[in-house]
């Protein structure tokens, strides 16, 4: 028999091997596919770029490389580790490392070219399907699927590096190894070093440290950013250290009640190895499960409030400045477009405003100072306020958790004219009146008489501020759309501004139309393909989390078996041995969920500080459970199914 036929025979033998080996190489390629097309959609492209979610897509596409990275290189020593005994027994048969070498890299170059085809073909569909569920699901319109080079590029490339790379260092090390080692490789136990529950506390003091770091950093205007990955780092060291030393800290915990101890030696003993073996692995799905939870909850959070910002950033439903030349509709032709039947104008106020603008010294920018008479501000406000001579307000169109009025006024205040009698600060007021419309920010409030001195000794240009509500905004997209056009229309027709006003902004911008629901639509748009990404990110991380922790179990199913075997011989009844199979599977399936869960909260309660904190937005805690829930109760099934396998084969004969 030719040494062919030798192997072509072992091959078949065990075909198991080579079809796990290729299945997990297949979904890792998958897997990359599938953010690759969404990372590359020309759509995604260009909300990264104007709503700046780059950082948000740049940190799981790290974790996904690392995961990739790991997971092909994992597969492919727990293919090799099976391997090693039967390199032995070629060698023993005359057959050279030059063999050897031709041998595995024409099973990898197959396996390899496999698992490219097969991992892009499902790529492609899922990450179409998925596209059709979640966009139908989100609602967003003008989302197109489609793939590019890139998306099939950056797959192959970067798999093929991590595989050759893996492929490389096992040629290396299995030639290298001396024949005999080879053929006792499935005989050689793996020793586990170094116990010391101290290292295991002090792992955990750095992740409680880093979370504490973040929760009083991450509001730092200059280097939040910077802090989080700091911080995330410090918490997966201290996470590692802590995984790696957890049982040994149990086990010196559980020793001090014997009974408990001795009742349950076999399995503590068991998960303390299996937990220092598979501490990397464990770490990298609690780091996964964290990252799915984390990022789930706060862009399903951030995508349910699309309604609520464009209500509370737009007190009226339509708006928009108006001057002599620009944007001026006579009121018969602007109700002609808003007033419509099934949905009439409800509320109309014109606003009259002054601008000032003045060069700043030190830079080429320019200020802009806005002044409202006191019976216009009562007007829009529906207060009763009073000034006295030489008296003013400082109004502050905001929301007054975003902004400290002191400290705006102080950076922003308008320098009156000098003058014999100076002007007199009444109150600061922070409130949201206004929509967002041209530099209409902070407004000074003066009485008319004073008004009117000032509109004399300064350079200003009045406009008007038009406030609209309809019945239902929700309805008014048209009417936006159609009045935006035809400013546009009659705008053209006028001549161009080339005053101050326009030397730091566009025309188009100074008068664009400020509405509710353009607001809206933005924000669904923008928050819905965010989450639309984050979704499928997490789709990716749960199945990679999921077959990681299915991988590391039956791994090395033909020791497990030896062992229970063994077990067996010395009076251990197959029920004893299915109850610590069943709390060996479910310690090592839900400790990384439980603490991934934890850790995820945790995170979410320090980052929630930057809008007020989880108790002002009970809503995060609410979406926090949902994800969590949905998360857990799929985790259980593929539980009941992993246990259920491993019970099979452990125990059938």
């Amino acid at each position: 028999m030719s040494f062919n036929q030798i192997v072509w025979k072992m091959a078949k033998a065990h075909y198991k091997k080579y079809i796990f080996y290729y299945l997990c190489n297949s979904f890792a390629v998958m897997f990359f596919f599938i953010f690759s097309s969404v990372y590359f959609n020309q759509q995604v492209v260009q909300v990264k770029k104007t709503e700046s979610i780059q950082y948000v897509l740049t940190v799981p596409g790290v974790a996904l490389i690392v995961f990739t990275v790991f997971f092909i290189s994992y597969a492919h020593s727990i293919f090799i580790k099976r391997r090693k005994s039967e390199f032995g027994l070629f060698m023993t048969l005359g057959m050279s490392n030059r063999d050897i070498g031709k041998l595995l890299l024409l099973e990898n170059g197959i396996i390899a070219f496999a698992s490219l085809a097969s991992g892009i073909l499902g790529g492609t569909i899922f990450s179409r399907l998925f596209f059709l569920v979640l966009m139908g699901s989100v609602g967003i319109q003008g989302i197109s699927f489609h793939l590019t080079s890139k998306m099939f590029l950056y797959t192959i490339v970067i798999f093929l590096l991590v595989f050759l790379v893996a492929v490389g260092r096992s040629l290396f090390f299995v030639l290298k190894q001396n024949v005999v080692l080879s053929l006792k490789s499935d005989k050689i136990a793996e020793s586990i070093n170094m116990k010391s529950p101290l290292i295991g506390v002090i792992g955990m003091a750095i992740v409680i440290g880093s979370i504490l770091g973040l929760y009083y950093t991450y509001t730092d205007p200059i280097a939040g950013g910077e802090y989080l990955l700091l911080w995330t780092l410090s918490t997966m060291l201290g996470l590692y250290m802590s995984i790696y030393q957890f049982t040994s800290f149990f086990i010196e915990i559980a020793k001090k009640n014997k009974s408990f101890y001795y009742r349950r030696l076999l399995l503590l003993t068991s998960l303390d190895y299996k937990f220092k073996q598979l501490t990397s692995i464990l770490m990298l799905v609690t780091v996964m499960i964290m990252v799915t939870i984390l990022y789930s909850t706060i862009n399903l959070f951030t995508y349910m409030l699309a309604e609520k910002d464009a209500i509370e950033g737009n007190p009226y439903d339509i708006a928009f400045i108006q001057t002599e030349n620009k944007n001026n509709l006579g009121k018969e032709e602007l109700y002609s477009i808003i007033d419509q039947k099934d949905n009439p104008i409800q509320k109309h106020l014109v606003i009259p405003i002054y601008s000032h603008y003045q060069k700043q010294t030190y830079s080429n920018l320019t200020n802009v100072y806005s002044f409202m008479a006191l019976d216009q501000y009562n007007k829009l406000t529906s207060s009763n306020m009073e000034l006295q001579d030489k008296e003013f307000l400082y109004y502050i169109n905001d929301d007054p958790k975003n902004t400290d009025g002191n400290e705006y006024y102080q950076n922003n205040a308008f320098s009156f004219p000098d003058e014999s009698r100076p002007y007199t600060l009444k109150e600061i007021i922070v409130e949201k009146h206004i929509n967002l419309i041209s530099s209409v920010q902070d407004i000074n409030i003066l009485n008319n008489s004073q008004l009117e001195q000032l509109k004399n000794s300064l350079d200003v240009f009045e406009s008007n501020i038009h406030l609209i509500n309809v019945v239902n905004w929700k309805k008014s997209s048209d009417v936006v759309d159609k009045l935006s056009e035809e400013f546009k229309n009659y705008n053209e027709t006028t001549p161009p501004i080339n005053d101050i006003r326009v030397e730091n902004t566009s025309e188009e911008f100074l008068f664009q139309v400020a509405s509710k629901v353009e607001d809206y639509n933005r924000n669904k748009n923008s928050n819905g393909i965010l989450f639309y990404v984050t979704t499928i990110l997490s789709v990716i991380f749960f199945l990679g989390s999921f077959i990681l922790l299915y991988l590391n179990l039956f791994s090395e199913i033909e020791k497990e078996q030896e062992k229970f075997k063994k077990l067996n011989n010395i009076g251990i009844t197959r029920k004893e041995i299915k109850q610590i199979i069943s709390k060996e599977i479910t310690i090592l399936f839900f400790f990384p969920t439980i603490v991934g869960t934890t850790l995820a909260f945790l995170f979410i309660v320090a980052m929630a500080k930057d809008i007020g904190g989880v108790v002002e937005n009970p809503q995060i805690l609410l979406h926090f459970l949902i994800v969590t829930g949905i998360y857990h109760f799929i985790q259980m099934g593929f539980y009941l199914y992993a246990r259920k396998k491993m019970f099979f084969s452990l125990t059938h004969e």
